[in-house]
């Protein structure tokens, strides 16, 4: 025996490793109660012995003088000058930027300095009647500035702590966003399940597209759900689990594959999405808009991802999701049955009913003065829309309007009531996440009053300042998207997070000579990592209820936890070979958007 064990794998003695002591963990309300409890006394600790860091100042706005990029603008006041009007839209969306300030500038000298408000730099008129001290024949130069702050632990345990805990406990739970998005997004696929839509579709797939293509695919499908953000992680994983069924293999195998394609796969997508718009906001924020990142500025390596997450994902689950699942038993072989004509005929209707409610909702992004389109003209900020925003109702449309027509075509709905019955048989079975939010959403939040998220960001940073390693350029970025990996365990917030780090290392890439768009892809590929593998991600408490609904001996913390690893252990060292590879050949990560600064 032991010397069967000596033969195993580093991997799967790490796997071994992963269930045995993630399996010993508390239960997962449990789990987080403790760790709220760990965070209020060590917000306390931290507060009494005055730790703390501080955020480095930020030049918003810079501009090209002499040739050289500088902080700020310049102008010159002559007897025709009237004013200037500032436009700094994308950074105006960025709600990190605090302590912000104007000053104005002559020569070296500072004549003149205000605090300003963040909504100030969409549009920010300097003229003579703004400034009465500007002079005729001086020129000048107008910097905004969000000034260095330090930032220090709230004490929980404090009275303003306690304070602002029972003012915002049920507010925390009511508004924690994954939530609504959850039960909204899964009232709509019960439609459609329960009327038989989806497993029809799932029997079409798996009796249409060749077996070794099926995981594949599932798994660019779900890296490419994040066009609707978070969406794609609640529908997918069960699509996925449907067609595994279908197919005769485990349907913990399809959550699996669904779950890590749509969280690790975070940063792959064949289009841009609002993370993109996101993003894009916080890094041009960090720059000024000198150079400016636009949308697409990382889509060359997202487009190229997707393939590569595809190969790298069905490669783990081959070699090591499914033996895992189906070892010590039989592979079951299921007969799929054919697909009625009756049942064709269903799908028909629905896939029409679909492409029409489609077809409406399009007609509010495509045409220029589309009901929920952004109405700035400029085509970056179509991202922007409420269209984008708003892809959950607008999916929960799409899946109640193909099943009402496919159960009532399909005989499957009889009466309106079926409808509401579906969608309460899909709460009943959430109701174990519900309670789970309670504590995950104290836990976010109390996290965020801490200030832990802003903590741990500054430090990673000064951590790699301090180690020296802007002379390493590889080790460096590789060190970089590890920071902000392990930064993601403890913080979900994508925007959070880059409003945090985007002002400290985009500067910092720059001066070594990099494009802040080569910059967002590394903090991008770190945010996606790890989301797959962070028991406090939101959505790790969806993963294990759908797991127990099928087995509930696998649905421990632990074993779920040792699924999910080697996806992540591979992306990684797959995803930094395949980042170095491009950094050495110097290929554009996206349009105008090169590696190195000038290129």
């Amino acid at each position: 025996m032991n010397q069967k064990r000596s033969r195993k794998s580093p991997m799967l003695h790490m796997i071994d490793f992963v269930e045995q002591w993630g399996n010993k963990l508390p239960h997962p309300f449990w789990l987080f109660c403790i760790l709220i409890l760990s965070v209020v006394l060590l917000s306390e600790g931290f507060h009494r012995a005055g730790i703390h860091v501080t955020r480095p100042e930020t030049q918003i706005l810079k501009s090209e003088h002499d040739g050289r990029q500088v902080d700020g603008r310049f102008f010159e006041v002559n007897e025709d000058f009237d004013s200037l009007t500032i436009d700094m839209e994308t950074a105006s969306h960025s709600s990190r930027l605090k302590n912000l300030f104007v000053e104005v500038y002559s020569g070296e000298n500072m004549i003149h300095e205000e605090a300003i408000d963040r909504s100030a730099l969409r549009s920010f008129r300097v003229s003579k009647e703004r400034f009465p001290f500007l002079e005729d024949d001086k020129r000048y130069q107008i910097r905004f500035v969000s000034r260095a702050e330090e930032v220090t632990p709230q004490s929980l345990l404090s009275r303003e702590g306690l304070n602002w805990f029972v003012l915002n406990m049920i507010k925390n739970f009511a508004h924690f966003e994954p939530l609504g998005l959850v039960l909204v997004m899964l009232m709509g696929v019960a439609v459609a399940e329960g009327a038989g839509l989806i497993p029809t579709v799932m029997r079409g797939i798996a009796l249409g597209v060749p077996s070794f293509l099926v995981i594949p695919v599932l798994f660019a499908l779900a890296a490419c759900g994040n066009i609707g953000s978070d969406a794609g992680i609640v529908v997918v994983p069960p699509l996925a689990a449907a067609i595994f069924k279908q197919l005769g293999k485990s349907p913990i195998a399809g959550l699996i594959v669904g779950y890590v394609g749509a969280t690790a796969g975070f940063t792959a997508n064949v289009l841009p999405s609002g993370t993109d718009v996101l993003a894009m906001s916080l890094t041009n924020a960090a720059t000024g808009g000198h150079p400016e990142v636009n949308v697409f500025s990382n889509w060359f390596f997202m487009a190229i991802s997707v393939i590569f997450l595809a190969i790298l994902g069905t490669l783990v689950t081959l070699k090591y999701t499914i033996p895992r699942l189906e070892s010590g038993k039989p592979a079951e072989t299921m007969k799929i049955e054919p697909i009625t004509a009756r049942e064709k005929k269903a799908v028909l209707w629905a896939v029409i009913a679909i492409a029409l409610a489609t077809g409406l909702w399009m007609l509010t992004i495509v045409p220029a003065g589309g009901l929920l389109r952004n109405p700035d003209p400029n085509p970056a900020l179509v991202w922007r829309s409420n269209f984008f925003k708003g892809l959950v109702p607008i999916l929960f449309t799409l899946f109640v309007v193909g099943g009402i027509v496919y159960g009532k075509v399909a005989g499957t709905i009889r009466k309106a009531d079926d409808v509401i019955g579906f969608m309460a048989d899909a709460m009943r079975k959430m109701s174990g996440y519900i309670v789970l939010i309670l504590v995950i959403s104290q836990f976010t939040k109390i996290f965020q009053f801490a200030r832990f998220d802003e903590l741990i960001a500054v430090s990673g940073a000064n951590l790699l300042r301090g180690l020296g390693m802007e002379s390493f350029p590889i080790p460096f970025f590789v060190a970089f998207v590890i920071i902000i990996a392990v930064a993601n365990m403890f913080m979900g917030s994508a925007s959070a997070k880059w409003a945090i780090f985007a002002p400290i290392f985009v500067p910092m890439f720059m001066a070594l000579g990099f494009h802040p768009a080569f910059t967002q892809l590394l903090y991008r590929l770190g945010d996606s990592i790890t989301n797959c593998v962070s028991p406090l991600y939101p959505f790790f408490p969806v993963l294990l209820g759908w797991i127990a609904d099928i087995d509930k001996e696998k649905a421990k913390v632990g074993t779920v936890l040792s699924y999910l690893v080697p996806y992540a252990n591979i992306l990684f060292w797959g995803w930094m070979t395949m980042l170095i590879i491009w950094y050495l050949l110097g290929l554009p990560v996206g349009p105008d958007s090169p590696v190195h600064l000038g290129s």
